[in-house]
């Protein structure tokens, strides 16, 4: 009698736990099968990637130095992953930039419209890869296929091809762009200071003081802070304007920190007095930073303020404008409010310190 007589002749549920032992062996084996033929599939195209890497490094390395060489592998679709890294990591070195050499070899390789259709369609990790090397590469005419990727959902690929269309046109994108810092509240403000910094001041000037002076209270503070990374020059006017205007306390306190002329101290002693303590103590850092010794006497009645960082800030601002350990100490021996004698002291010692060290 073999196995499938006895099968039939034994209790229905005894068959029934036979074939689903042997079922889940059946699947379990299958399972085991792809988890192999998976693993080594990945591992090949990681070997294909590195070799791919690895080659097309040599070559554009060799551009760089020596120009286009006289023969050219064609660039094959699944070297295309390889050869946008090798592209942007040697764009990233100080000689890579614009390179001639660099350049020819990515023409010659037909390698914009590779780009294009992957970063229009590609796996995610492939699709910013591709975005940045277009913006290394600078070609006009994918401008256009660039642009639409601006309003993608993702932060990371709408700020990478913010950057890759300032790279390509700055005059053209800016007022594309700038509209986007504005109104991107998940685009990472380094990713966006490093795009500014990327591009000439007077391009990016203009539209950021008119993004900075239309913004609401609760976007100005990061428009002003860009514009003034990009030009504290283009920024006095704004925060000038702003100062003179009734606005949030976080927006005033984010001019004061920025404000760099001295010229416009007059904005700045009013607000020595203002309710909010964070907005005195911003006050007087900005007044120890852009006045002189002459502005000493409005800063003598914060020493005693309700608030800490307002006496310390204010502490630290008279002893930049007078710049004389022994005048701070004149004035500490004057004070007396227990607070403001404490602050002195506390900022003397400091002083004492930093000079022992």
């Amino acid at each position: 009698m073999n196995v499938f007589d006895l099968l039939y002749s034994s209790d229905p549920r005894v068959v029934f736990a036979f074939w689903v032992g042997l079922s889940m062996t059946v699947a379990s084996l299958v399972l085991f099968v792809a988890v192999l033929v998976l693993r080594r599939l990945a591992q090949r195209r990681e070997r294909q990637h590195q070799q791919a890497v690895a080659r097309w490094r040599a070559l554009l390395e060799d551009a760089m130095r020596d120009g286009l060489p006289a023969r050219l592998p064609l660039l094959l679709e699944y070297e295309m992953t390889g050869f946008m890294e090798a592209w942007n990591a040697l764009h990233e070195l100080p000689q890579g930039v614009d390179n001639l050499g660099m350049h020819q070899l990515a023409w010659e390789v037909g390698l914009a419209p590779k780009l294009e259709k992957i970063a229009s369609s590609g796996r995610f990790h492939d699709r910013v890869m591709a975005i940045i090397a277009l913006g290394h590469l600078r070609s006009v005419s994918s401008f256009s296929r660039i642009e639409p990727l601006l309003d993608d959902p993702s932060p990371i690929v709408s700020i990478s091809a913010a950057r890759a269309l300032m790279r390509i046109d700055a005059a053209r994108a800016v007022e594309r762009v700038v509209p986007q810092i504005e109104a991107r509240q998940d685009w990472v403000d380094g990713g966006v200071a490093q795009i500014l910094s990327e591009t000439d001041a007077e391009v990016v000037q203009g539209p950021l003081s008119g993004a900075a002076l239309r913004a609401n209270d609760e976007v100005a503070p990061r428009m002003v802070r860009f514009l003034a990374g990009v030009s504290p020059q283009a920024a006095a006017p704004v925060i000038r304007r702003i100062l003179s205007e009734p606005h949030d306390e976080h927006l005033v306190s984010t001019c004061l920190q920025v404000m760099t002329e001295a010229a416009d101290r007059d904005k700045v002693r009013p607000l020595l007095a203002h309710p909010r303590w964070h907005v005195r103590m911003h006050a007087a850092a900005a007044l120890g930073r852009l006045g002189n010794a002459r502005d000493a006497e409005a800063l003598l009645p914060l020493l005693g303020d309700t608030q800490w960082w307002v006496r310390y800030r204010s502490a630290q601002a008279l002893q930049h404008l007078l710049g004389d350990d022994e005048a701070l100490a004149r004035i500490r021996e004057r004070q007396q409010d227990r607070y403001a004698r404490d602050i002195l002291t506390q900022v003397l010692a400091e002083q004492h310190l930093q000079v022992a060290a």
